[in-house]
């Protein structure tokens, strides 16, 4: 009854603003999903959250504001939401989550330029991390960000930027991390060639500390970190209708009590978008990423995704889009003498179709199976998701 409300005034505000000619934008919509193992379990283990079968059904209304103004050289935006999630089986998971999205992209001079962003976003733990089936765990994050651009001479730019991340969740209890803030610095050289391909290379240093933990421990957790990257990035224009992007980092952290937690090693990520026609895109992505995953057995996590993908303009009102990504998870490093034989392998596939038949309405429907299979017992599962919703816009 509560999302019904929340989206009949929504509709009702949207109406009144859609006879409105300005800055501000109204977003609502309403999507029905069902997933058939919400928590993320394997075969035989569904009786652990009290109910006879973890298949769930979840309401999502979203009511969104925009505002997006350009004053001289300067721009500035805000986008703010409320989403209400509601369960039909496990309400406990029941609430509703604040978004906001704000950006300024200033210019000094025409050389001098930069933007500076900040979001905050509320969403549960996925379950895929933290397996408890009577407690709920949000996570909110908060993150903000400023960068500048300076034309130096000709086709050469010097980047800065800085960036401030901030971490908690509703239970301190999370498998391989917990609540964390972090503040970051970085600054590089970039060259712009005339095809406009760029080339750049970019050194960052961060410092992190966990929100949540006390030194010294008999785990070896330690409170803090530092974090130095070295980043070389190329985004080269091959055609009208091809563009590659690629990046190579050398990543090294480090730990002011536990050294045993320190680990390096090298970031890859690629990527190529074929414009093959007008109506079809083809997007190809390979990404290998350490991530930290500190447990007694582990330090950090070598995560190789690719990810392949295609959006299909059926028509004018309707596109079709395809996705599947295979994610293989490596638990690395290890603070004492026992090392981690843990392996992972994600198997996630998408469909969806759009279809806008009036303006600023648009219907989809969805259709995702996700699975994973694991050398660690009791971690193995299947899911099916589909999803159905509506979005009005103006």
């Amino acid at each position: 009854m509560r999302s019904l409300l929340l989206t009949l005034m929504a509709f009702s505000a949207a109406t009144a603003l859609a006879e409105q000619d300005g800055p501000v934008t109204f977003t609502a919509g309403y999507a029905l999903q069902t997933d058939s193992n919400l928590f993320r379990l394997p075969s035989g283990f569904k009786a652990k959250t009290g109910e006879s079968v973890a298949t769930e059904q979840i309401g999502v209304t979203t009511v969104g504001l925009g505002f997006a103004t350009t004053q001289s050289l300067q721009r500035f935006e805000l986008d703010a939401s409320l989403v209400d999630y509601r369960y039909q089986h496990f309400d406990y998971l029941n609430f509703t989550a604040t978004n906001v999205d704000a950006a300024w992209h200033w210019s000094l001079t025409p050389q001098l330029t930069g933007n500076l962003t900040g979001t905050r976003k509320e969403t549960y733990n996925t379950f895929i991390d933290y397996q408890s089936y009577t407690e709920r765990n949000r996570r909110t994050n908060t993150n903000s960000h400023l960068d500048m651009l300076y034309e130096l001479n000709g086709p050469w730019h010097l980047l800065a930027g800085m960036t401030q991340a901030d971490q908690r969740n509703e239970l301190a209890v999370l498998v391989g991390g917990g609540e964390s803030r972090s503040t970051g610095a970085e600054m590089g050289l970039r060259y712009h060639y005339g095809s406009g391909s760029t080339i750049a290379v970019v050194g960052k240093v961060s410092n992190g500390s966990y929100i949540d933990r006390t030194v010294p421990n008999t785990d070896l957790y330690d409170d803090s970190y530092k974090q130095l990257d070295t980043r070389l990035q190329l985004h080269w224009v091959y055609s009208g209708s091809t563009t590659l992007d690629g990046s190579l980092s050398q990543i090294n952290r480090s730990h002011p009590n536990y050294a045993q937690r320190d680990y390096n090693g090298l970031n890859v990520e690629a990527r190529v978008n074929w414009a093959l026609s007008g109506k079809t895109t083809i997007k190809a992505l390979y990404t290998r990423g350490l991530e930290p995953y500190a447990r007694a057995d582990s330090n950090y996590m070598q995560i190789d995704r690719l990810q392949l993908g295609t959006v299909w303009v059926i028509g004018p009102k309707t596109q079709l889009t395809f996705n599947q990504i295979w994610t293989n998870f490596d638990f690395l490093g290890s603070p004492g003498a026992t090392s981690s034989q843990r392996h992972d392998l994600f198997n996630d596939s998408s469909l969806s179709v759009g279809w806008d038949p009036l303006p600023h309405l648009r219907l989809t429907a969805g259709l995702q199976t996700s699975s994973r299979a694991s050398t660690q017992a009791n971690l193995d599962f299947d899911s099916t998701m589909v999803n159905l919703a509506a979005q009005y816009s103006y």
